[in-house]
């Protein structure tokens, strides 16, 4: 398909209003304007209209992001995320599916569970007497304007959708309206729908001739490289790797130099990578996302406590979502469907335990479901089991009767459209699912 109707198909009318619905209504994050998705929605087709005729010119520029600063625990520098406004995240969703879409053949994009599948598999198959961790430093800052553009233009020759992709990436992030800034030529910002795709694309060329480097398997994920090879060429190999990064602006940290950020080790030496840990046979959950998961149940047990209402039915049905996680917007949602790929039962009947000792210390009358039954479900009975909620499956019926069972201040008194229904239930629900996916976030670091 030629790229400018691609392109024409994406920023459809049409198409920009199923985005905002799907991707952008139920959020309640606002950028720099504070403009929220429920007030932009009064003027959704005025406000549709402009994208579709700028993005299709080549006159939209992108409003300067507002700068939302992330924890990554103590000693470390927060992560600076870029929050777009509501008409921004509609341009940039777009964004994100054409590129993907016209980049589709050559991208690295998979979710870290298939990666992670990938890397138990080769680690279990003793083919490989040693592997190299590798991390990048700065990733996403030190991504170079021009070398992105120069391999965008190798599948896009079209300069009206170029100064689309300019202008989301030389936007400022601020944390005033008023602050002043500089136009940047590095950096692409992280939060944004296209960050990963571009980072991908960016990504292209050394991705893919590592992965034709015989007697090595590469794995990168943004920007944690984990390769198994032999280990007499460890050291040649990861100097090559650190040497070609460096030629496209990226400084990986020298295993020799930073050995707690990189690192060169014989096969069965224990490591961690995207959260899981793999030691011999066993492949676990890092201990720093265990204990996250424990204070994310104590603090579920903890606002029970403090609440005016002491509903157990309503702790019950939120301390098991946090264990089964849901299925929600045609997702996996939770703590187990991200660390799906572990085999230690052991860590499953540890965190069923710890719940139980929180029972006995908040002194609760409930029975609530089982992580160890959840693993079994999940790996033996994922698309039939009643025993993991799926939301995508809920009729008008059960939306009413679940908001009035835990969140009757939403409906009583109230002549409910189903519109107002599926508004009410689809941020509630996401709500839930935002804290689960909390157990899992900055699982890199």
């Amino acid at each position: 398909m030629k790229v400018q109707k691609q392109f024409a198909k994406h920023f459809s009318e049409k198409n920009l209003k199923q985005l905002f619905e799907d991707y952008v209504f139920y959020s309640g994050a606002t950028g720099i304007d504070n403009l929220d998705p429920v007030t932009f929605k009064e003027q959704l087709n005025e406000q549709i209209k402009i994208i579709s005729r700028k993005a299709l010119s080549g006159s939209y520029q992108f409003t300067k992001y507002k700068l939302k600063l992330v924890s990554k625990g103590r000693g470390k520098a927060p992560r600076e995320i870029s929050i777009p406004t509501v008409r921004d995240r509609i341009a940039l969703r777009a964004l994100n599916d054409f590129l993907s879409e016209r980049f589709a053949p050559s991208l690295n994009i998979e979710l870290p569970q298939n990666v992670v599948k990938k890397v138990k598999n080769t680690l279990l198959s003793d083919k490989y007497s040693g592997y190299i961790k590798l991390d990048v430093s700065n990733f996403y800052p030190s991504i170079k304007h021009d070398e992105m553009l120069s391999r965008l233009r190798k599948r896009i020759k079209d300069e009206n959708i170029f100064s689309i992709i300019e202008s989301a990436i030389s936007s400022p992030t601020m944390g005033t309206p008023t602050e002043s800034y500089e136009i940047s030529d590095i950096g692409v910002p992280q939060g944004l729908a296209v960050s990963n795709v571009l980072s991908s694309i960016y990504m292209i060329n050394i991705d893919n001739n590592l992965n034709k480097i015989p007697d090595i398997i590469y794995f990168r994920y943004v920007d944690d490289i984990l390769i198994f090879c032999d280990y007499s060429n460890a050291q040649s190999i990861a100097d090559n790797i650190i040497a070609r990064f460096r030629k496209i602006g990226l400084k990986i940290h020298d295993p020799k130099t930073s050995p707690d950020k990189s690192s060169i080790n014989r096969a069965g030496t224990p490591f961690s990578y995207l959260g899981y840990h793999f030691e011999k046979n066993t492949v676990s959950a890092r201990k720093a996302t265990v204990e996250k998961l424990k204070n994310s149940l104590s603090a579920i047990f903890t606002a029970y406590k403090y609440s005016k209402s002491k509903s157990e039915e309503f702790l019950l049905w939120r301390l098991n979502l946090r264990i089964t996680g849901c299925v929600f917007e045609n997702k996996s949602k939770g703590w187990l469907f991200f660390f799906a790929e572990i085999n230690d039962e052991k860590l499953l009947h540890e965190l069923d335990h710890y719940v139980r000792k929180l029972i006995k210390r908040f002194k609760v009358s409930i029975k609530p479901k089982r992580f160890s039954r959840t693993f079994k479900e999940m790996s033996h009975n994922r698309y039939e089991t009643k025993y993991i909620p799926n939301f995508n499956n809920y009729g008008a019926t059960e939306k009413l009767a679940l908001l009035e069972k835990y969140f009757p201040n939403d409906v009583k008194d109230k002549t409910l459209t189903q519109a107002q229904i599926d508004y009410f239930f689809h941020k509630r629900i996401g709500r839930q699912v935002k804290d689960l996916l909390e157990d899992v976030k900055d699982f890199r670091s």
